[in-house]
């Protein structure tokens, strides 16, 4: 199996996030290379540190994608638990990685922090890396509709109170 056959079976989304973190994140390690000479001895726990951020990003994105694909299947209470203990499962351990690199005096917290950031700007970064990955598998995304324009082809899921407003 090629791989791109096998990126076509994965999650779209989450395959255009973590693309994204990859992107950003190594954009960031080259970055943080080139500060190299100033900072000598602890530039290569620096980058260490970047590529934990990284990792550590990805596989929060990882996680974020199961917790809500688990919580889409169940009642909305125990779907808002699940997606709480999730947020907090990620949170938690984000703080004892920070934890850690503050108790290290090679690694770097700061350097790890912002690295474990480019989860945030992946996310606006997924209108390119969607462009991208329609471009790679050759394809195009269906024109958009108006919301009346839905209606009119799904009449069944207009609900009683806006068809009542259409008529008055």
């Amino acid at each position: 199996m090629s791989l791109r056959t096998a990126l076509k079976k994965t999650n779209r989304t989450l395959l255009e996030l973590k693309t994204g973190i990859v992107i950003l994140g190594l954009l960031g390690l080259i970055v943080t290379a080139c500060f190299a000479p100033v900072f000598k001895e602890k530039a290569p726990w620096m980058c260490l540190s970047w590529v934990f951020g990284m990792l550590t990003a990805i596989l929060s994105a990882s996680d974020m994608y199961r917790v809500l694909d688990k919580a889409l299947d169940l009642p909305e209470k125990q779907a808002q638990r699940t997606i709480y203990m999730g947020y907090l499962k990620r949170y938690v351990i984000l703080g004892v990685m920070l934890v850690i690199f503050c108790l290290s005096d090679k690694l770097d917290p700061i350097v790890f922090f912002i690295s474990y950031m480019t989860l945030k700007l992946a996310a606006y970064m997924q209108p390119l890396t969607h462009k991208m990955y329609n471009a790679w598998f050759g394809e195009t995304d269906p024109p958009s509709i108006s919301q009346e324009e839905y209606d009119a082809l799904h009449p069944e899921l207009v609900p009683e109170s806006e068809k009542k407003k259409d008529r008055s």
